[in-house]
This record gives C-alpha cells, structure tokens and sequence, in this order.
C-alpha cells in the first residue's frame, strides 16, 4: 500500500520527522512524501491512504475562535492538509491521523457538522491549552518515553474483537491543544457518527456532576472513508499493530491488561 504523509515547508527545505518515514515502512507498505507543489487529485490516484502527522497548532483563526494560546501556526500548513484529508475522505480511502493530525480531523468534523446544522458544541469543544496534562519537556523525557496512561477500546482500537471493554495502556503524550467532551455525551457523539476509542481524565477537573475527558482517540462513521485518529505518536512507540490493523484490517491478539472502571 501507498501511504501519502504531508511534508512541512521552510523558506528552503521540506522537512518531517524521519521516524513516520520508519513506521510507514515497518508496516510493509510504502510511505509517499506529499509536498504542496503536488497536484493533490493526482496524489489521491497515487495512493492507497492517507497519515496526517504531529506537528504545529492548528491554526484556531480559521475556525472563528481568537489565538489564545495557539502556537507556531502556519495556515497555509493548515489550508494544505485540509485539502488533503478532504480529496482522500471523499474518495473513499482511510486517513489515519496522529496528534496534530487527530485534532485538524477532529476541527473538520466539528465544523462541517456545525455548518450542517447540527450542534456538535453541544457534547464536545477544542481546548486550545491544557494545564497538567503533557509535562514532557519539564520532566526531559524522550518522545518514546510514555508518560500517562489512557482508558482504550482494544476491539475499536486494535480490531481485537474478542477483548470487550475498557483497557489501560501507557503512551507517550506531546500535546497542549487537545478535544474535550464529557463522559455523559459519548453516546450522544456516537449517534452522530463519532466513535471515542480512548480518554483520559488527566489535566481536568473532576466535578461531582460532570466528568470531563480529554479524547485521546476516535473514529469516525459513514463521513465517505475509514478515519481514525489518535492523541499519542505510536510511530515512536513501535505499535506497528495499530497501523496494520487500520489500513490492512489485520487482526492480532496481544496479552492486555484489564482496565477496571466505575
């Protein structure tokens, strides 16, 4: 398979984290470096998916919200991606998005659902700093150190379908922005064909009423293809199982260590 991965740009050079290069690679299938200078209809006639990487802030502007703590946007990045996610969802064929990746996705879908008049900020919103939550660069950890943990669907996740229920996996966590819902609106998000596969509670308040959640993965239904997205970079993990399971639909069990909630 040939997967398309958007480049960033400088005033000389394209550039992106080799390590997405590795990954695509490690999967056994091909990965396909995008630049903005690609004609994207032939791009999408190219190649079989799409992986939209880590990265800068997505630009908040765009999205009718003031800059408050949105950093090193660049919305010609952002116009380009668009673009891309767009041409391939249309088409038919998966888009598999990671950090920065998940949260452009997740703009999208808030967006186009808004202008369809559907109410999305009802049940979720994008937050554009969170407290607490990544202490990456305070704690000098590396990008494949993990440094929290996330309540994950392994059948949703992983296509394990004989593992039901919610599981604890550690990650590695390089985020300010992240989306937000509360966990009493997840089956509302549901009907509208939004599909929450991970969270996290870390960095929100807990209110005796309401519980807010970080969304640290999801997928999306019936939006013309297969979407799924998540929060941390398993590209640095190695988790070569969650890129093979997405795009080629294989199915593998791993020993999983229950997650008991209340």
């Amino acid at each position: 398979m040939n997967i398309a991965i958007p480049v960033s740009t400088s005033k000389t050079q394209f550039y992106l984290n080799m390590t997405y290069v590795e990954y695509v690679s490690e999967c056994d299938m091909t990965p396909v470096l995008i630049t903005p200078g690609h004609n994207i209809k032939d791009v999408v006639n190219w190649c079989d998916g799409l992986l939209l990487p880590g990265g800068i802030d997505v630009d908040p502007i765009y999205y009718g919200e003031d800059n408050q703590n949105s950093n090193n946007i660049d919305p010609k990045k952002d116009a380009f991606e668009r673009s891309l996610f767009h041409i391939f969802r249309e088409a038919g064929k998966p888009v598999f998005g990671i950090c920065r990746g998940l949260q452009l996705i997740a703009r999208e879908f808030i967006a186009t659902k808004e202008a369809e008049g559907v109410k999305v900020d009802n049940y979720m919103s994008f937050c554009q700093h969170i407290d607490y939550h990544n202490q990456v660069s305070d704690q000098s950890l590396g990008r494949d150190s993990c440094q929290h943990f996330v309540n994950y669907m392994p059948d949703k996740l992983y296509g394990l379908q004989q593992e039901k229920g919610a599981y604890s996996m550690p990650v590695n966590s390089m985020h300010h922005q992240c989306l937000m819902t509360e966990s009493k609106c997840i089956q509302n998000l549901r009907s509208l064909g939004f599909d929450i596969t991970a969270w996290t509670a870390r960095g929100v308040k807990r209110n005796k009423n309401v519980q807010n959640l970080v969304v640290e993965g999801f997928s999306i239904l019936n939006w013309g293809s297969k979407i799924m997205a998540v929060q941390w970079h398993p590209e640095e993990l190695s988790d070569k199982l969650l890129m093979k399971t997405f795009f080629t639909r294989q199915k593998k069990h791993k020993q999983l260590s229950k997650f008991n909630y209340s």
